[in-house]
């Protein structure tokens, strides 16, 4: 093998030799010209041969790509040298890329609550279903590569860049290829990647563009017109991949745009004098998690043709001698400062809304990181589908912004399906529309149909400077059991109806902190299901005004691996009235309204913190502290906290593994928890947890009673597996106090 190749290299090389010698003549110094391919992950193989072109010394006159081999091309064509390029691709987050949703860190707290909670969410636009011309839209796209390439924002013409560029797209209108060479290289780059009906379509004067793969994957027809006498092509389609390796939608789409390829690879390879072909077939478009695999292979390549590379540029430079040194290329541009904002796409949503949520004033000067933070902050809204931005210079280091907006609908349905071993089976719906009633706004209505209703309807209303302040008003049922225990056994069942009004002013800090002062009625409905030997029947209301403090920092919703969940909430609850009966078997109901009319306010409080620490790739550790005390109670069970649970489902719940949902009621409780979580594989997750508490200690007469203090234990073994669209999630777990053993179940998600 190794001969072949030597045998190869030197064949090259004297074919360069005889276009040195002719160009000689000229007194010209032949110009190369380099051609990377598309090939979506397999591209990453790129880099490891740009590094061998930066060590041999060889500098490249032209480049064109098409696909991942225009991100990359462009990327050298401006100025990265191979060695960063590779940098940039171990950074790159391609989940996220990938990924049609904003990342959940960024999204703003006060919209975490209902953010990937459900299978489906169908935008609503004139009354019919909103669906776009690709999966992807990809707002983390955009803006990384707005970062990328900010060091060229003042260059519209690609000739200008430190080496000419050229890349491919594929006109949806008539299936031609449009060869881009000027305007937006952002905009340039993502129309050659725009995998049909993967990523969404980019508008282009009268038409859209989507992936060049469909039409010209190796532009090198594209290259010799530019001028290149020596041609080196880095191919990575040798022919269409066995049916069985299409694992995903992106290999699948990716395996479309390659029909009409196929045959126009013959006509541009015979246009290279070198060909260099990566052995990346047992790998897929979508093989992004391979990138350590891809790149070493590319890398190999790289070394395999240094030499060639290192003749070569030895013999260009003996001839035409120049000051070449691959590095250092990329110019210096490291803020811009914003001189005016102007919009466009803007139709359903106000400007100051955009103008709140992005927090770039004109006359001030901003970093791309800093740019990407106000968009990303924008997109996490809810409100837009995708929202960028182009710069248009102006000045040195000045430049006009122009905020790229395509507005999500408006109205979004929302749909689900949940199992929980406490409240059952249930059909979830939501309906979410914005600026329903005022600009800034969000109207929700949603429902968990099955055994057990549960419904709210919400109105959130943002003013201020900053868009951060919230005037909420919501109403919400529920209709949930309540399992009356004495010990492991269950005495009665009851059916508690409860409503609940809510109004509250909240201010959101920053992305992941708020702090909420507000005020509810509440009503609570209470009847025997199962009865027991005492059964309490009759119906309660109070009010209850209070102060929350919430803080979410965690990477993901489900699963995560880094980051904290805090709630602290403290009230005062008043004007309670009530009717209540109890019912025994040996003697007629006994009215006992009394225990809670005329009785004076009581105070509760609750904090609940969560920390989850990566311990390397595979391992999470993570402990949950818990508190919760009413002060000055009668100790009436449906004032009281409720000990038990693997998910938190009712508003006095304190989770509590090795118990069921409320097995243990009482007026004060503390808790630790520590457990470990194991990345089995892909999104499969096995959890052991373990917790200790202590509770009753606090009594309506002692703020401390020792006396009445009891510990509890318990233990839990979880097997998990995050598919997206129903997460499932079940659960062994015992209690040594309790002396039982229970299973718990959730598929789906939560109300």
């Amino acid at each position: 093998m190794r001969s072949i190749f030597q045998f190869i290299g030197k064949a090259l090389i004297s074919c360069c030799l005889l276009i040195l010698t002719f160009n000689t003549a000229l007194a010209q110094r032949p110009k190369v010209g380099l051609v990377l391919s598309g090939g979506g992950a397999k591209g990453i193989s790129h880099i490891g041969v740009l590094q061998a072109i930066d060590s041999a010394g060889l500098k490249i006159d032209y480049v064109t790509g098409t696909s991942m081999g225009s991100v990359i091309g462009a990327l050298y064509s401006i100025g990265y040298s191979g060695k960063q390029i590779e940098e940039i691709a171990y950074k790159l987050d391609w989940d996220a890329i990938l990924s049609n949703k904003p990342n959940f860190p960024d999204i703003s707290i006060d919209e975490k609550d209902e953010y990937g909670k459900y299978s489906v969410e169908l935008g609503i636009k004139d009354f019919k279903p909103h669906i776009g011309t690709g999966l992807i839209e990809s707002e983390e796209l955009w803006l990384t590569l707005n970062d990328l390439f900010l060091p060229v924002y003042n260059i519209k013409d690609f000739s200008k860049f430190n080496i000419p560029f050229k890349c491919i797209a594929t006109d949806l209108s008539d299936g031609k290829a449009i060869v881009l060479s000027d305007g937006e290289i952002v905009k340039a780059v993502r129309s050659s990647m725009a995998i049909p009906s993967v990523f969404t379509a980019i508008d282009h004067s009268s038409t859209k563009l989507v992936d060049g793969g469909i039409i010209r994957n190796f532009p090198v027809s594209d290259i010799k017109e530019m001028g290149a006498d020596i041609v080196i092509g880095v191919n990575l389609f040798t022919g269409l991949p066995d049916i069985s390796k299409l694992n995903n939608v992106l290999d699948v789409f990716y395996q479309i745009t390659q029909y009409r390829d196929a045959e126009d690879l013959v006509k541009e390879k015979k246009l290279c004098n070198l060909i260099i072909e990566p052995p990346v077939e047992k790998y897929s478009a979508g093989s992004f998690e391979a990138t350590d695999s891809i790149m070493r292979i590319g890398k190999a390549m790289g070394n395999l043709y240094y030499p060639y590379f290192k003749h070569l540029a030895d013999s260009l430079n003996k001839r035409y001698p120049i000051n070449y040194n691959p590095n250092g290329r990329l110019p210096k541009t490291e803020s811009i400062v914003i001189d005016e904002i102007s919009f466009d796409g803007i139709k359903k949503t106000s400007m100051s809304l955009l103008l709140d949520k992005i927090q770039i004033k004109p006359g001030h000067s901003y970093t791309a990181s800093q740019i990407n933070k106000g968009f990303r902050k924008a997109y996490s809204s809810r409100y837009y589908d995708n929202v960028h931005y182009e710069l248009k210079p102006t000045t040195n280091g000045h430049a006009n912004m122009v905020c790229k907006v395509k507005e999500s609908p408006l109205t979004q349905l929302k749909l689900g399906l949940s199992y929980h071993s406490y409240s059952g089976a249930a059909i979830l719906v939501n309906l979410t529309t914005r600026n329903l009633l005022l600009d800034k706004s969000r109207t929700m209505v949603k429902l968990a149909a099955g055994e057990y209703i549960r419904f709210m309807v919400e109105h959130k209303q943002a003013f201020g400077p900053k868009a951060n302040n919230y005037l909420n008003l919501s109403y919400r049922i529920e209709n949930l059991p309540l399992n009356i225990y004495q010990g492991s056994q269950q005495n009665s069942l009851y059916n508690v109806n409860y409503n609940q009004f809510d109004l509250n002013y909240t201010r959101v800090f920053g992305t992941n902190w708020s702090l909420a002062a507000g005020i509810k009625h509440q009503r609570n409905k209470f009847k025997p299901d199962v009865t027991g030997s005492l059964n309490v029947d009759g119906n309660m209301n109070n009010y209850y005004t209070y102060l929350k403090s919430e803080a979410k920092t965690t990477d993901r919703r489900l699963y995560p691996t880094s980051g904290y969940e805090f709630t602290a909430l403290a009230g005062m609850v008043f004007n309670r009235k009530a009717e209540i009966t109890i019912n025994t078997v040996e003697g007629p109901a006994i009215d006992t309204s009394e225990i809670i009319n005329g009785k004076p306010e009581y105070y509760r409080f609750m904090l609940n913190y969560s920390r989850y620490h990566s311990l390397g790739s595979k391992f999470v550790f993570l402990y949950n502290l818990q508190v919760g005390v009413t002060l000055n109670s009668q100790d009436f069970i449906f004032d009281n906290f409720y000990l038990g649970g693997v998910q938190d489902i009712s508003d006095r719940q304190i989770v509590f593994v090795g118990l069921n949902e409320g097995q243990i009621t009482t007026t004060s409780l503390t808790s630790a928890l520590v457990g470990l979580q194991y990345n089995l594989s892909g999104n499969l997750f096995l959890t052991g947890k373990a917790n200790t508490g202590m509770y009753n200690f606090s009594t309506p007469t002692n703020i401390y009673d020792e006396d009445e203090m009891r510990w509890i234990n318990g233990f839990s073994l979880g097997l998990g597996y995050n598919l997206g669209v129903l997460p499932m999630e079940f659960t062994a777990m015992y209690s040594p106090e309790i002396g039982a053993f229970y299973s718990h179940v959730k598929i789906g998600f939560l109300f």
